[in-house]
Protein backbone atom coordinates (compact mmCIF):
# COMPACT_ATOMS: atom_id res chain seq x y z
CA UNK A 1 0.00 0.00 0.00
CA UNK A 2 1.43 3.35 -1.09
CA UNK A 3 0.88 6.17 1.36
CA UNK A 4 0.60 9.61 -0.19
CA UNK A 5 2.87 12.36 1.09
CA UNK A 6 0.73 14.70 3.17
CA UNK A 7 2.99 17.61 2.15
CA UNK A 8 1.97 17.22 -1.51
CA UNK A 9 0.22 20.38 -2.72
CA UNK A 10 -2.76 18.42 -4.08
CA UNK A 11 -3.25 16.59 -0.79
CA UNK A 12 -2.99 19.88 1.11
CA UNK A 13 -5.63 21.42 -1.17
CA UNK A 14 -7.92 18.40 -0.84
CA UNK A 15 -7.49 18.42 2.94
CA UNK A 16 -8.35 22.11 2.92
CA UNK A 17 -11.69 21.40 1.23
CA UNK A 18 -12.52 18.48 3.55
CA UNK A 19 -11.60 20.37 6.75
CA UNK A 20 -13.71 23.33 5.63
CA UNK A 21 -16.67 21.00 5.03
CA UNK A 22 -16.08 19.43 8.46
CA UNK A 23 -15.96 22.88 10.05
CA UNK A 24 -19.31 23.79 8.50
CA UNK A 25 -20.88 20.62 9.92
CA UNK A 26 -19.51 21.42 13.37
CA UNK A 27 -20.72 25.01 13.10
CA UNK A 28 -24.24 23.85 12.24
CA UNK A 29 -24.08 21.48 15.23
CA UNK A 30 -23.21 24.49 17.42
CA UNK A 31 -19.75 23.12 18.22
CA UNK A 32 -18.18 26.55 17.99
CA UNK A 33 -14.55 25.86 18.96
CA UNK A 34 -14.42 22.69 16.89
CA UNK A 35 -15.60 24.67 13.86
CA UNK A 36 -12.88 27.26 14.46
CA UNK A 37 -10.25 24.55 14.86
CA UNK A 38 -11.04 22.79 11.61
CA UNK A 39 -11.71 25.96 9.62
CA UNK A 40 -8.30 27.22 10.70
CA UNK A 41 -6.73 24.05 9.38
CA UNK A 42 -8.61 24.55 6.12
CA UNK A 43 -6.88 27.92 5.76
CA UNK A 44 -3.54 26.47 6.79
CA UNK A 45 -3.72 23.67 4.21
CA UNK A 46 -4.94 25.96 1.42
CA UNK A 47 -2.09 28.39 2.11
CA UNK A 48 0.48 25.58 2.02
CA UNK A 49 -0.90 24.51 -1.34
CA UNK A 50 -0.82 28.10 -2.59
CA UNK A 51 2.78 28.53 -1.46
CA UNK A 52 3.70 25.42 -3.46
CA UNK A 53 1.93 26.65 -6.59
CA UNK A 54 3.44 30.12 -6.21
CA UNK A 55 6.93 28.65 -5.95
CA UNK A 56 6.32 26.11 -8.72
CA UNK A 57 6.86 23.05 -6.55
CA UNK A 58 4.63 20.07 -5.93
CA UNK A 59 5.56 19.49 -2.30
CA UNK A 60 5.57 21.85 0.66
CA UNK A 61 8.87 20.33 1.85
CA UNK A 62 10.46 21.88 -1.26
CA UNK A 63 9.28 25.42 -0.48
CA UNK A 64 11.51 28.22 0.71
CA UNK A 65 9.57 28.41 3.98
CA UNK A 66 10.19 24.75 4.79
CA UNK A 67 13.77 24.78 3.48
CA UNK A 68 14.53 27.82 5.66
CA UNK A 69 13.78 25.72 8.72
CA UNK A 70 10.07 26.22 9.44
CA UNK A 71 9.17 23.43 11.84
CA UNK A 72 6.64 22.67 14.56
CA UNK A 73 4.26 25.48 15.45
CA UNK A 74 5.67 27.71 12.68
CA UNK A 75 4.12 25.35 10.13
CA UNK A 76 0.70 26.17 11.63
CA UNK A 77 1.20 29.92 11.97
CA UNK A 78 -1.37 31.60 9.73
CA UNK A 79 0.45 34.95 9.82
CA UNK A 80 3.68 33.33 8.61
CA UNK A 81 1.88 31.25 5.97
CA UNK A 82 0.09 34.36 4.65
CA UNK A 83 3.45 36.14 4.41
CA UNK A 84 5.05 33.26 2.51
CA UNK A 85 2.02 33.08 0.21
CA UNK A 86 2.65 36.70 -0.75
CA UNK A 87 -0.19 38.35 1.16
CA UNK A 88 1.58 41.56 2.11
CA UNK A 89 -0.47 44.61 3.04
CA UNK A 90 0.27 46.27 -0.33
CA UNK A 91 -0.67 43.17 -2.33
CA UNK A 92 -3.93 42.76 -0.43
CA UNK A 93 -4.76 46.44 -0.89
CA UNK A 94 -4.25 46.08 -4.65
CA UNK A 95 -6.28 42.87 -4.87
CA UNK A 96 -8.97 43.99 -2.47
CA UNK A 97 -9.89 47.68 -2.60
CA UNK A 98 -12.94 47.07 -0.39
CA UNK A 99 -10.64 45.55 2.27
CA UNK A 100 -12.85 42.50 2.86
CA UNK A 101 -9.89 40.18 2.32
CA UNK A 102 -7.70 42.24 4.63
CA UNK A 103 -10.37 42.20 7.34
CA UNK A 104 -10.86 38.45 6.87
CA UNK A 105 -7.12 37.87 7.32
CA UNK A 106 -7.06 40.00 10.48
CA UNK A 107 -10.01 38.09 11.95
CA UNK A 108 -8.56 34.68 11.14
CA UNK A 109 -5.19 35.62 12.63
CA UNK A 110 -6.73 37.21 15.72
CA UNK A 111 -8.95 34.28 16.61
CA UNK A 112 -6.61 31.49 15.45
CA UNK A 113 -3.88 32.76 17.75
CA UNK A 114 -6.15 32.37 20.79
CA UNK A 115 -5.15 28.96 22.11
CA UNK A 116 -8.32 28.65 24.21
CA UNK A 117 -10.41 28.67 21.01
CA UNK A 118 -8.40 25.86 19.45
CA UNK A 119 -7.50 23.82 22.49
CA UNK A 120 -10.11 24.76 25.10
CA UNK A 121 -12.39 22.24 26.72
CA UNK A 122 -15.53 24.30 26.16
CA UNK A 123 -18.01 24.31 23.28
CA UNK A 124 -17.09 27.93 22.66
CA UNK A 125 -18.73 31.17 21.74
CA UNK A 126 -21.20 31.51 18.88
CA UNK A 127 -20.18 35.09 18.06
CA UNK A 128 -16.46 34.24 17.81
CA UNK A 129 -17.26 31.21 15.72
CA UNK A 130 -19.52 33.18 13.36
CA UNK A 131 -16.89 35.88 12.89
CA UNK A 132 -14.24 33.26 12.23
CA UNK A 133 -16.36 31.20 9.85
CA UNK A 134 -17.38 34.30 7.89
CA UNK A 135 -13.74 35.35 7.60
CA UNK A 136 -12.65 31.84 6.60
CA UNK A 137 -15.27 31.78 3.86
CA UNK A 138 -13.85 34.99 2.34
CA UNK A 139 -10.22 33.93 2.72
CA UNK A 140 -10.67 30.30 1.65
CA UNK A 141 -12.65 31.31 -1.45
CA UNK A 142 -9.95 33.83 -2.35
CA UNK A 143 -7.11 31.33 -1.88
CA UNK A 144 -8.88 28.63 -3.91
CA UNK A 145 -9.62 31.12 -6.70
CA UNK A 146 -5.97 32.23 -6.65
CA UNK A 147 -4.89 28.59 -6.95
CA UNK A 148 -7.23 28.12 -9.92
CA UNK A 149 -5.74 31.20 -11.59
CA UNK A 150 -2.24 29.85 -11.11
CA UNK A 151 -3.24 26.44 -12.48
CA UNK A 152 -4.83 28.02 -15.57
CA UNK A 153 -1.78 30.21 -16.14
CA UNK A 154 0.56 27.22 -15.89
CA UNK A 155 -1.51 25.23 -18.39
CA UNK A 156 -1.48 28.21 -20.76
CA UNK A 157 2.32 28.37 -20.73
CA UNK A 158 2.87 24.60 -20.97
Amino acid sequence: MVVADSYDRRIQLGASHRRYEDALVLYKARRWNGAIYLAGYAIECSLKSLICYTEGTSNFKETKMFQDGAKGATLHNIRSLLKHAGFSASVMAALDPKRTLNEACKTVIELWEKDELRYGNKVGNENDSKRFMDAVEVLHDFIVERLEQLKRRRKFYE
